[in-house]
């Protein structure tokens, strides 16, 4: 399973970096020149998910995984 994040600096790319480390999610992190194109209402989505967990208003892996169990099992 993955998930491909394109970030739009490097303080976003640090921030990721170091919320994933201590969430203790493994990942790779590599330098594309490629740019991807996001709408403004994903971008919108993307800055206020990044303003959460600023906040620190995010649910642990574990959490992630109890709650799609949960969901998945109605």
């Amino acid at each position: 399973m993955g998930i491909l994040i394109h970030t739009s600096s490097f303080e976003e790319q640090s921030f990721l970096e170091s919320l994933l480390k201590k969430m203790k999610v493994s990942f790779e992190s590599t330098d594309a020149d490629q740019k991807v194109k996001v709408s403004k209402e994903q971008m919108d989505s993307i800055k206020r998910g990044l303003e959460q967990a600023d906040e620190g208003d995010f649910l642990s892996n574990e959490e992630v995984h109890q709650k799609a169990k949960n969901i998945c099992s109605k």
